[in-house]
């Protein structure tokens, strides 16, 4: 595994300890990525810089132009040293808001990415790109995934700039009266345990799955129905507001999972959003506080 512990945690591994071998550095440095991915039999390939919409309004072209040299660097020690499998983690944020609400694996160099995340979006386009010329020219496996909504605890607290279900959690557990939800709050997410996200990545390449695919379902909930829940699960009950001044992204985005389905015939989710929500509410309050009620 090659990181640079910039947003992770080595406590975050300690089941694992010593089925692993942790090659520590950072990717967007040419170097690093040519000594330290020059043995691999089987690349998963997650590594970018992802925060959310409060960290990406802004900071649109800083965040293609990290992307893009984590990519370059990854291919070119690839294509000196080529694996037998490669998995590149791409995202939903390639497709359009203007899509349809459900969305299938559409071709995604049709439009703008979604504009709250469009400089990330436009990094995961060329990633997908570049890696189908990859795979062209090398004939390594190759496997794209399009996660949506990936949520864990154990998540790496980014304060202001964290993503939403961090972020709700944080407030709901810190008391916060009101709570103030960006945008309308009817906006729908589809959500899915960075557990099983992982258990899929694995699937699909162990079924030499090729191309893009979503990682996603088409259940969805409105991000007020999500805070209900927080608030549910936590013993909490302040007071809900919503704040149309902020940025909500694209009303509905949940994913059409038939191709996900048909790669990976025994897929079947192991965490719901409940289970889900309760494993951060103990995740927080263990990391950071202790008076979140559980």
């Amino acid at each position: 595994m090659v990181d640079d512990l910039s947003k992770g945690r080595l406590g975050n591994l300690q089941q694992s300890e010593g089925r692993f071998e942790l090659r520590r550095g950072d990717l967007e440095e040419r170097g690093v990525a040519l000594e330290l991915l020059s043995d691999a039999d089987v690349i998963f390939h997650l590594a970018s810089r992802a925060f959310g919409v409060a960290y990406s309004g802004s900071r649109h072209l800083e965040i293609l132009e990290h992307n893009e040299r984590i990519t370059t660097n990854l291919l070119e020690a690839l294509r000196r040293n080529p694996p037998q499998a490669l998995l590149v983690t791409s995202s939903s944020c390639v497709y359009p808001d203007d899509g349809p609400e459900t969305v299938p694996e559409l071709p995604v160099f049709t439009g703008e990415p979604e504009i709250v995340n469009l400089g990330y979006g436009w990094a995961k386009r060329f990633l997908e790109a570049k890696t189908q010329l990859f795979h062209r020219e090398t004939g390594v496996a190759t496997t794209i995934v399009r996660p949506f909504n990936i949520y864990g605890e154990r998540y790496a607290w980014q304060g202001n700039f964290s993503q939403a279900i961090p972020m709700l959690v944080k407030r709901v557990a810190d008391g916060d009266d009101p709570l103030v939800i960006w945008g309308s709050g009817r906006q729908r997410r589809n959500y899915m345990h960075a557990s099983d996200c992982a258990w899929l990545m694995m699937r699909l390449v162990e079924e030499n799955f090729a191309g893009p695919v979503n990682i996603g379902t088409e259940d969805t909930v409105t991000m007020r129905e999500l805070v209900e829940l927080i608030c549910s699960v936590s013993g909490r009950a302040p007071n809900i507001l919503t704040d149309a001044g902020k940025p909500e992204g694209r009303f509905v985005k949940s994913a059409d999972s038939s191709v996900l389905r048909a790669a990976v015939p025994d897929f079947r989710l192991s965490i719901d959003l409940e289970s889900g929500i309760k494993r951060m509410l103990g995740w927080y309050e263990t990391t950071f506080v202790k008076n979140v009620v559980v």
